[in-house]
């Protein structure tokens, strides 16, 4: 006999938007295509990112990240990440992880990143990076992926530097 705690589970989402200074094809590009630098460029968030299956960067391939959410010396963390979507024409990416710590908390755990050409505008450049997750939790006591998407911020806010500098 199934318990009343089976009931439909449902997946919910998400995001954030980032302003970038930087421009949208060199954003996209790094994430598309150097996506390996990210472990030079944040030593305290990465300690490696592998290709393990497939060609590089494209659907279906499965990369593994070894990472840390926190600062400093936080709990190194692993997962097996598979591309999803890869749109140069919307300059979206989309992973979903399919192993790893993450799935402890989260059934479902998919990232989604997409960058959008704002043109210019008289504040500036108006472009921005979309950082969406959508995610089914474990159970009703997990909260929502909020350190996940602060994580991203910072480090879209990073690259975004690099390549405003450079």
């Amino acid at each position: 006999m199934m318990s009343p705690q089976n009931k439909m589970s449902r997946t919910d989402s998400i995001w954030v938007k980032v302003p970038l200074k930087s421009s949208p094809e060199k954003y996209y590009g790094f994430f598309r295509n150097h996506m390996g630098d990210l472990v030079n460029l944040f030593p305290q968030y990465y300690s490696s990112i592998q290709l393990v299956e497939g060609a590089n960067f494209s659907p279906d391939c499965i990369i593994q990240f070894k990472y840390s959410l926190g600062e400093t010396g936080g709990r190194s963390l692993s997962a097996n990440v598979k591309i999803k979507t890869v749109d140069d024409a919307k300059k979206l990416l989309a992973y979903n992880i399919i192993e790893g710590d993450v799935l402890k908390h989260y059934k479902v755990f998919e990232v989604r990143m997409e960058v959008v050409n704002g043109g210019t505008s008289k504040g500036g450049g108006g472009s921005f990076a979309k950082w969406s997750v959508v995610f089914e939790k474990a159970n009703e006591n997990v909260a929502a992926p909020e350190d996940y998407l602060e994580w991203f911020v910072k480090i879209c806010k990073g690259v975004d530097a690099y390549f405003s500098k450079n």
